[in-house]
């Protein structure tokens, strides 16, 4: 195109060739990026609960504070929300403080655990990453520009906002607090098509129940 701009200003015939290195000197080309196919980090077959959980932030709009920032982890085997917060920053001390919530109640025990996140500033943090490595949790990065990697989560955040906070204007950060936990009660006693509509509770209850009896054999 720009060989075809010059012959067409000046007159002459001009070779594609030298106006590529008269751009080249002048430093008027801009590198193009090589288009690779996106990096996926596998497979991963979920067969109990606390082996892979997924953690994602969203954004929810609140009166009183403009954007707020939700973080969530679930359990990919029972589909539970095994912690969330709603906070006005998304810094990696807030992931940091709900996974740090998350492993507590749940009892995760080092090398037990894989985390699974996108490539978000406040999940590949050092602080966030040295944490994850001290509680003995394996973290597993998705692709760039990948949200099937992160599918579980993604798919929860897009339900929530449909059936809770599309439907509410919150005042303020309690209130939105306050909805989206009525939401995550209900939520957990729901059928869920993915676990043969079986509910998280449910699910959760039979895995723990299974395991008590493995073990008092």
């Amino acid at each position: 195109m720009i060989t075809a701009f010059v012959r067409q200003r000046l007159g002459v015939p001009v070779n594609r060739k030298r106006v590529l290195r008269v751009m080249r000197e002048r430093k008027l080309i801009q590198r193009r990026r090589p288009l690779e196919r996106r990096k996926r980090p596998g497979f991963f077959r979920v067969e109990r609960p606390r082996q892979l959980w997924q953690l994602d932030m969203t954004s929810i709009w609140v009166a009183e504070h403009g954007w707020t920032y939700l973080m969530a982890l679930i359990d990919c085997c029972t589909r539970e929300i095994v912690a969330w917060q709603l906070e006005l920053r998304c810094r990696a001390d807030e992931a940091i403080a709900v996974v740090e919530r998350a492993a507590a109640v749940h009892g995760i025990r080092a090398g037990e655990l894989t985390l699974g996140s996108d490539n978000g500033s406040a999940f590949t943090a050092r602080r966030f990453k040295a944490r994850l490595a001290e509680l003995g949790i394996t973290h597993r990065r998705g692709g760039y520009r990948d949200p099937e990697s992160q599918a579980f989560i993604e798919s929860w955040f897009g339900k929530l906002k449909q059936r809770e906070v599309w439907l509410n204007e919150y005042e303020t950060i309690d209130d939105a607090r306050q909805g989206i936990g009525g939401y995550v009660d209900r939520y957990h006693h729901r059928p869920h098509s993915g676990l043969d509509y079986r509910t998280p509770d449910e699910v959760r209850r039979t895995r723990e129940d299974g395991q008590l009896l493995k073990t008092a054999a």
